[in-house]
């Protein structure tokens, strides 16, 4: 795998801008809403520079060797421009991608929020996100991308053109803290007061998914291409429970070799998930400089089934669309710290 840059490469650019209103309402309450918006510009992403042709199901000869059909897997080497065009060393490369710095995406979020200041020992805050989120496949890791992991139609960026893999058109966040008062009582002020109970519920709308071929129907040498849609609901069994068939395998058919699907990019939406964590913790004064801290936490705190993403590669029948991960079971954590 080989991977190239253009000498004349842009550096990424992103623009934000926002408004806010902010109103008090009574001596505790904060209401407010905002507009965020942020663009982002010469987004690198990989077009693959090298791909294989499609020269048909026929019988050919390439660089003496006859094939029958003349594109097939077992020859996508063979098939490749450099291969094409130079056959006594265009062969010795495979997948080469070049860095390309035309990818634009777009967000727009609607952010409302409630707050309660700290009244009686008790805060509360609670906030509702409703946003969107558009741009190209960029699919860069910290280790350097491969170059592999391209557009799935070569030179056509706008085909992988979709839901940003972070999009998630619903956020909800509730948080709160209520602290024991100080009693008057002496026994009673040792084993009740100043404990702080804190809770964390999180709601966020379900992420995007990619359905695949899982193979190469394009014929092409790239690894990301998508089927064609069949049925007009593609959603099976919403209820997303342990092995429930989220995305309908019946509503999705391999495309004809040597063509594209008509799938966008992360055209379809996994199932939602949720949180809900507390934390009880207490800082007891020994003596002069002295302290115990103790803090008990727990996550997933009802111990609830959360369901995963379903697996969304068609040339998988017997587990496509279904619901066969879950996030993390009920957690506790204690600690328990002396400061001196």
């Amino acid at each position: 795998m080989f991977l190239t840059n253009k000498p004349d490469l842009t550096t990424p650019q992103t623009y934000s801008w926002n408004l806010a209103v902010q109103r008090q309402l009574g001596t505790d309450y904060v209401v407010s809403a905002s507009y965020l918006a942020t663009r982002a510009m010469h987004i690198w992403t990989l077009n693959p520079i090298n791909a294989a042709q499609f020269l048909g199901l026929g019988p050919c000869t390439l660089d003496g060797v006859a094939y029958n059909p003349c594109s097939a897997t077992t020859n996508t080497d063979a098939r490749r421009l450099l291969s094409l065009e130079r056959p006594r060393d265009g062969d010795k490369i495979g997948p080469l991608a070049e860095f390309d710095d035309g990818g634009t995406s777009i967000y727009h979020g609607m952010l409302l929020s409630l707050e309660r200041r700290a009244v009686k020992g008790v805060t509360f805050s609670a906030n509702y996100t409703l946003s969107h989120c558009i741009g190209p496949y960029a699919d860069i890791n910290s280790n350097g991308p491969p170059a592999d992991e391209t557009f799935s139609k070569p030179n056509v960026r706008e085909f992988d053109h979709g839901n940003c893999v972070a999009d998630r058109r619903q956020l909800v966040n509730i948080t709160s803290v209520w602290q024991t008062p100080n009693f008057a009582n002496s026994t009673v002020h040792m084993l009740a007061s100043n404990w702080r109970l804190s809770g964390i519920y999180r709601f966020s709308a379900g992420q995007p998914l990619n359905v695949t071929d899982g193979s190469d129907r394009a014929l092409n040498g790239t690894t990301t291409q998508r089927p064609n849609q069949i049925l007009g609901d593609p959603y099976k069994d919403k209820s997303a429970g342990p092995l429930t068939t989220w995305l309908d395998p019946n509503a999705f058919a391999a495309q004809p070799l040597g063509e594209y699907g008509n799938v966008g990019y992360n055209a379809f939406v996994g199932p939602s998930t949720w949180s809900f964590d507390m934390a009880v913790s207490r800082s007891f004064n020994l003596k002069d400089m002295q302290r115990l801290e103790f803090r008990a936490e727990a996550f997933n705190v009802t111990n609830s089934f959360r369901p995963g993403n379903p697996a969304t590669a068609l040339s998988n029948l017997s587990t496509f669309g279904q619901i066969r991960t879950a996030l993390d079971p009920r957690i506790l954590q204690f600690a328990l710290k002396y400061v001196f």
